[in-house]
């Protein structure tokens, strides 16, 4: 089995693990023994939180509820091509800004997104106009 050195991804403390790869699965995880933030230490969340890498169930494309090829909110989830998510999901943000204001916008990050990735969100939410910006790290 092939051990691969990796920073957590739950939390901005930075701990990190030893993933147990065979075949390209992870098998397990296992903290890093003397690494200098978590000493061989891991919670809960590092111990067993890979587990949904490899799940049948994990989105893999974007998804649009759709009736007769165009959105409702009464249609079924169609996969969609990448483009088209993002220019829906644009254009519903242009056109609430536009009806109810910047601050219309809330914008919810993750932990378990790099520290640059949540610098980057936080300042699009900014430049749309808000300040209405979240994010789990307190779970």
């Amino acid at each position: 089995m092939k051990k691969v050195q990796n920073t957590c991804p739950y939390c901005g403390t930075g701990c990190n693990l030893d993933l147990h790869v065979k075949g390209n699965k992870i098998k397990k995880a296992t903290p890093t023994k003397g690494h200098h933030v978590n000493d061989g230490e891991l919670c809960l969340k590092g111990l067993y939180g890979w587990e949904y890498v490899h799940s049948p169930r994990r989105l893999t494309r974007p998804l649009i509820r759709k009736k007769d090829g165009v959105f409702s909110k009464e249609g079924k989830l169609e996969e969609v091509s990448f483009k088209e998510a993002y220019e829906f999901v644009a254009s519903r943000m242009k056109s609430a800004i536009e009806k109810y204001g910047p601050d219309s916008m809330m914008g919810f990050s993750s932990a378990r997104c790099s520290n640059e990735d949540n610098y980057t969100f936080q300042k699009l939410f900014r430049i749309l106009g808000t300040n209405n910006i979240d994010h789990c790290a307190r779970l």
